[in-house]
């Protein structure tokens, strides 16, 4: 039986906007590169023309970063449609009690002692540097331990959902409609349905992740900052994506869903902006593939 609320409620609209923390580049906490932008973006056609565009996002950005391009906003003003992961606009009540209701079991042990013994000087670290401790996450599972770190380390380092793609792609689209592939719920749901071994990963991963505190050229927004589709499938292939049941569960199956509601809602006439988790874009699982496979031309627009 879940436990009601988060006791961390007000971090829950962070929380939601960085569900898939390393999917979206939500942690890079660097200053954007100086060089303008050349984030990537995606024409979706067949013979009779263009029918959609796919971009891929981060959720969270540091506040002044300059990513949007002209052909982006061209794209945009094109669409007929915004879609995003979750359609809804990011509610922190709504995000507080979908964590409430799934994030709960009795009687669990504490999380230091659920991650194994390489991975506890990490936990400890963590706890340290964002002035955590276990009775914080009293019978909470692992997944929402999680998640929860890397959401008030994001804020500790000036990450604000606010200032990510989603709220200016919002803005932009004025009044045309905007949809959702998933919500809140499916979205918690996803690491809920997770194994007890895949949730112990996932902690274990962003605890390491978070105590190294890596900084260099490789994260994921100077990745997506520079257009590196190759480089961000590379990233995405690391950390907890490495492991087979977490990559499964948070990236594959889900791209598989969302390129068959892209195809059919293509197929039905819609003419969308889609725009989703930059990791959900790249390599051979990622979404220009995934649609092509169900004959649709996918070329990059520069």
């Amino acid at each position: 039986m879940k436990n009601p609320p988060s006791p961390f409620p007000r971090l829950a609209q962070m929380l939601a906007a960085c569900l898939l923390i390393a999917l979206a580049a939500c942690g890079a906490a660097k200053a954007p590169p100086a060089e303008p932008a050349k984030v990537a973006l995606w024409a979706i056609s067949d013979s009779t023309g263009v029918h959609g565009w796919l971009l891929g996002t981060v959720h969270s950005l540091p506040r002044g970063t300059s990513w949007r391009r002209p052909v982006i906003d061209g794209a945009l003003a094109g669409a007929d449609r915004l879609v995003l992961e979750i359609g809804e606009p990011l509610n922190q009540q709504v995000a507080g009690e979908a964590l409430g209701r799934l994030a709960f079991t009795p009687d669990l042990p504490p999380p230091s002692t659920r991650v194994g013994p390489k991975f506890r000087a990490d936990l400890a670290k963590v706890y340290k540097d964002l002035a955590l401790a276990d009775a914080q996450f009293k019978d909470q599972e692992s997944w929402a331990v999680a998640l929860q770190i890397a959401a008030i380390g994001g804020l500790k380092q000036g990450m604000e959902p606010d200032s990510g793609v989603e709220p200016e792609l919002r803005r932009m689209i004025g009044t045309k409609p905007v949809a959702g592939l998933e919500t809140i719920d499916s979205q918690f749901g996803i690491f809920d349905t997770l194994p007890p071994r895949a949730q112990t990963v996932l902690l274990e991963q962003v605890a390491h992740e978070a105590a190294d505190n890596r900084d260099d050229d490789k994260d994921m927004l100077t990745l997506w900052l520079r257009g590196d589709e190759l480089g961000i499938a590379r990233e995405a292939q690391t950390g907890f994506l490495a492991d087979p049941a977490l990559r499964a569960a948070l990236l594959t199956r889900r791209n598989l869903d969302w390129a068959n509601q892209i195809d059919t809602m293509l197929k039905a006439g819609a003419k969308p902006f889609i725009a989703v988790g930059a990791a959900h874009v790249a390599g051979i699982d990622g979404l220009p593939r995934l649609l092509e496979a169900r004959g649709w031309t996918v070329k990059r627009v520069y």
